[in-house]
């Protein structure tokens, strides 16, 4: 039996989450509830649980305040519980952390607790917290750290500002690095053109995606471009006008 706890403001989230998991999950064993930051981490203390169902926003904190707060219990891992995914998408997304939406739907929620409980059985690490606290107190920014994951239990932790590019691999991702080095990672390349999207990032053409700062510079009037680190990669012509616009912001 995982033993769980959960937290959230709304008591109607907590009962439906409750019942789910006893109809649902029956490995999964609720050891208490509370309803605000302060009781959410005393509770975590007190009970010591594998797997805390959180709420991000209650009246007296955030989420990531309950994680600052138990820092020093022992390590558990966490189902973020939210409407308000877009507020905190890259924090969250960034740091690979199981998020559900409300209104709370089963298929969610079975999906969150099977890769939770995999992760459990497998004492993989819980680093991944740390990290999504770290980038919450950078904010949206290139100073962000990334969690990939390299296999279904372990991560590997990069600083966002050392990737050069990113490329398609099958139905996964190969995330090139400035120092040539290159990691594969279990996520899509759609995933990370979908997450980069709204950072320094320019998806060049059907297949790769560059960090504009690691561009040195652009030759064959736009169809190619050179990197910091001597890589050349090809540029479609429809992405040509686009690129050079985005880039001088950087240069």
């Amino acid at each position: 039996m995982i033993k769980a706890v959960i937290i959230d403001d709304e008591r109607n989230s907590r009962d439906i989450i409750s019942l789910m998991l006893e109809k649902y999950c029956p490995d999964v064993q609720i050891a208490a509830t509370a309803s605000d930051c302060a009781d959410g981490i005393a509770t975590i203390h007190e009970h010591q649980p594998q797997l805390v169902f959180l709420d991000l926003e209650m009246p007296d904190g955030t989420g990531f305040d309950v994680l600052l707060g138990t820092k020093d219990a022992p390590p558990f891992e966490a189902v973020f519980v939210t409407a308000f995914e877009k507020k905190f998408l890259h924090t969250i997304r960034f740091s690979e952390v199981e998020i559900i939406l409300k209104p709370i739907d089963r298929e969610s929620l079975m999906s969150a607790v099977n890769k939770i409980t995999s992760r459990i059985h497998a004492n993989a690490s819980t680093s991944r917290y740390k990290v999504l606290l770290e980038n919450f107190n950078s904010g949206k920014n290139i100073n962000m750290d990334l969690v990939i994951p390299v296999t279904q239990q372990d991560d590997m932790i990069i600083p966002l500002n050392t990737i050069a590019y990113l490329e398609a691999n099958t139905e996964k991702c190969t995330i090139h690095l400035v120092d040539k080095a290159q990691l594969q990672a279990e996520r899509s390349f759609r995933y990370y053109t979908d997450l980069f999207g709204a950072l320094r990032f320019y998806q060049i053409n059907n297949h790769q995606m560059v960090q504009l700062s690691q561009i040195s510079h652009i030759e064959n009037d736009g169809s190619k471009v050179v990197l910091k680190n001597g890589v050349k990669l090809e540029v479609a012509d429809r992405r040509k006008k686009d690129l050079v616009s985005h880039w001088k912001q950087y240069r």
